[in-house]
């Protein structure tokens, strides 16, 4: 019982014990009769609406809790990207269900002879690998941004530039950093393996490809895949295969993005399935002494803004011009 319905029967109390001493005819007594029906009615009332109040409260934890549970198993089954402009609406949501062309930057991995490793380890203990190393991986994906296209067996679909963009070249650079990252967490990984008696190596080769693509849901009317399709990741597959275990081959124009914050070694032309023409490809070797940071590049439909803050001399300019454009962009509304 709470406080104020203590403090209500006490009252009742109190008036029926005056009650008893009153004549029934007294005028006090009928209209402390009239108060204390009016007083009951309304804690009737008060009651009611108070359980009204629980109810819609445990309703609505309920019901948050559901869309809880949603939301995390949604998370696994849709990329991060797309489930939260799912979850935060908006004009967005319409984009994620059509199929547009977007320039992506997409990373391919796979495990070096995988096939020969798991032939030689039990289905219990490949599993418990697999887990490990694709939950790592996808910790990095979500770290650095990008959307998890999909696993395909011991392999990994990654693309940049689609649902969001922070403009090519720094999708890109977020791109050779995530796959720099992946390689510094396979040592731990293996560190971890060996200290529980798995003796497997394992050893990842990632393959990256810049370049236009139609992204959306693909499929039939009854299932729905969420990717891309285009040259880039055709590519960037073939490029996965080139690679030795351990390193990251990029493509021109993947090279051409992040050469300012990545450095690379140039391994020669070469002929890809699909290409009439040979072409350059490049091995990612370390980050460059910079901080990314210093470079601000936005782009969308109709806007292309790049301020490279190591060169910049007048900043005051610099605002006064982006404002300006602003300014610009708000009157032609």
């Amino acid at each position: 019982m709470s406080g104020a319905s203590a403090k209500f029967l006490k009252a009742i109390a109190q008036a029926e014990a005056l009650l008893a001493r009153l004549d029934d005819q007294d005028p006090m007594a009928i209209t402390l009769k009239t108060m204390m029906t009016e007083a009951q009615q309304s804690q009737k009332r008060l009651d009611r609406l108070i359980k009204r109040a629980d109810a819609t409260e445990e309703n609505l934890f309920k019901t948050n809790k559901t869309l809880e549970t949603i939301t995390k198993s949604l998370m696994r089954f849709v990329p991060q990207t797309v489930v939260d402009v799912l979850m935060k609406g908006g004009a967005d949501v319409e984009q994620v269900a059509e199929i547009r062309r977007r320039n992506l930057t997409v990373f391919f991995s796979d495990i070096k002879g995988f096939s020969t490793i798991a032939s030689r380890h039990e289905p219990e203990t490949m599993a418990r690998l697999l887990m490990d190393y694709f939950t790592a991986m996808s910790e990095i994906c979500t770290k650095y941004g990008g959307t998890l296209d999909q696993f395909i067996g011991d392999a990994m679909v990654i693309f940049f530039g689609d649902p969001k963009s922070n403009g090519a070249r720094q999708d890109a650079i977020a791109a050779v950093e995530m796959a720099l990252d992946m390689q510094d967490s396979l040592k731990g990984l293996r560190a971890k393996w060996k200290a529980e008696g798995i003796t497997a190596n394992i050893h990842v080769r990632m393959g990256i490809s810049t370049g236009y693509c139609h992204v959306g849901n693909f499929g039939s009317l009854t299932r729905l895949h969420y990717t891309a399709i285009g040259n880039a990741v055709n590519e960037a597959a073939r490029l996965e295969t080139l690679a030795e275990p351990d390193t990251i081959i990029i493509s021109a124009d993947t090279n051409a993005l992040v050469s300012e914050a990545i450095k690379t070694d140039g391994i020669g032309p070469a002929d890809l399935k699909g290409r009439d023409h040979p072409v350059e490809l490049f091995r990612v070797t370390e980050r460059r002494d910079i901080q990314l940071n210093q470079v601000i590049s936005v782009s969308g439909d109709g806007f292309n803004i790049l301020v490279d803050k190591t060169v910049l001399q007048d900043k005051d300019a610099a605002v006064a011009a982006l404002l300006d454009a602003a300014d610009q962009i708000k009157q032609n509304n």
